[in-house]
């Protein structure tokens, strides 16, 4: 990779290209149809040219002066020259069209290197170290893109420091998509990309088995080593996540015989909302409210972390009551549990008494056990 400041904003392989030919065959070199070594050298002394000259250079400059434009015919060098002008230009090549003195008289072309050579990079300790992490999880696999970060991280080699680009990370890590579930997550990454809508069979916690779902996907998110899909459930006529990993079979695109996008992703849609979803926000049931008491010893703690998203009430002796909103119970009453004696849930009466049940198992379990011990 070039030095930082001189690193030109294309990078063009000197090598025969073979064009597609009609039907997707490949057009054959006997009819002369191969994209040769010489245009390309003819297009980079073009660029060298221009980026050189310190004023515009004429038609007829480059002409006389550029290797490749040698034809007697004035005629066919323009149309040459009009040729690669174009195709250069697509690729991002600044060619302009100036005048060559103050008059205007006679125009040329000329490449600012301003608009044609990359700034100069400079990466903060934090930014090199977030690239690095996110080079090391995406060579174990199971990223979206993953080829494509490969290659950029090793164009930045020289500005992360090239000795750093083979090394491990001490990052533990281990994607928790496997099998199909990579395959799955290449066509949902492209579904949301072309705003196409998706059919796959789904089991959330509270099914038996899975289920068929047409979904409109919004967005991916990553969280706790798994994948995440945001969309619009067809099914559930509602907005819901779905867990890659849980999706049984092969993903589909009901659609995909159909140009264009399938749905428009709403104003305002933000996949980091979904990405901080409380884990008794997530999978499939009734939507309950629960009330929860804390104690003088953790209610600062709730009231920092939990705030504003739940309603926190405050009380004289520095305990508080925590307002939640979710779908899965289950979760919600291993979480208030975790806190020992310094938290109660207060209601709903029926998410209660199932935790009361719940307790009174635990304590006849450790009794048995106890008492199994104590026999032995």
């Amino acid at each position: 990779m070039a030095e930082a400041g001189r690193t030109p904003c294309f990078i063009m392989e000197m090598r025969d290209v073979r064009l597609p030919g009609p039907a997707g065959l490949q057009m054959s070199p006997e009819r002369g149809l191969w994209v040769s070594r010489r245009k390309t050298e003819r297009q980079l002394n073009l660029i060298v040219a221009l980026l050189d000259s310190r004023r515009p250079v004429t038609l007829e400059e480059i002409r006389n002066n550029v290797q490749g434009y040698g034809q007697e015919d004035i005629g066919a060098f323009k149309r040459m020259f009009e040729r690669d002008k174009k195709e250069l230009r697509e690729l991002g090549i600044p060619i302009e069209l100036q005048p060559t003195d103050a008059f205007g008289e006679e125009m040329g072309y000329r490449i600012p290197k301003e608009a044609y050579y990359l700034p100069e990079i400079d990466f903060e300790p934090e930014e090199r170290m977030a690239l690095w992490i996110l080079h090391g999880l995406v060579r174990e696999g199971g990223f979206p893109l993953g080829e494509e970060v490969c290659r950029v991280m090793y164009k930045l080699a020289a500005d992360l420091g090239r000795e750093r680009a083979e090394a491990r990370l001490p990052v533990g890590w281990q994607s928790a998509e496997e099998g199909a579930a990579r395959a799955n997550l290449a066509l949902l990454l492209r579904a949301v990309i072309e705003q196409k809508r998706v059919r796959m069979r789904y089991r959330s916690l509270h099914d038996r088995s899975p289920r068929e779902r047409e979904v409109d996907p919004y967005g991916l998110y990553f969280k706790h080593g798994c994948w995440y899909l945001v969309g619009y459930c067809h099914l559930r006529e509602e907005m819901r996540s779905f867990r890659v990993s849980r999706i049984h079979g092969e993903v589909e695109l009901p659609r995909a015989a159909k140009k264009g996008p399938d749905f428009r992703r709403p104003a305002g849609f933000r996949v980091e909302d979904y990405a901080n979803r409380l884990p008794w926000e997530f999978e499939e049931g009734p939507e309950f409210e629960a009330r929860i008491r804390f104690s003088p010893k953790v209610a600062w703690w709730i009231k920092e972390n939990m705030t504003p998203r739940c309603p926190f009430q405050g009380h004289e002796d520095g305990s508080g009551t925590l307002t939640v909103r979710g779908r899965n119970r289950d979760t919600l009453l291993a979480w208030v549990l975790s806190f020992g004696e310094d938290a109660e849930l207060l209601s709903p009466a029926e998410l209660r008494e199932e935790m009361l049940d719940r307790l009174n198992r635990m304590k006849a379990a450790m009794t048995k056990g106890r008492s199994r011990d104590a026999r032995e």
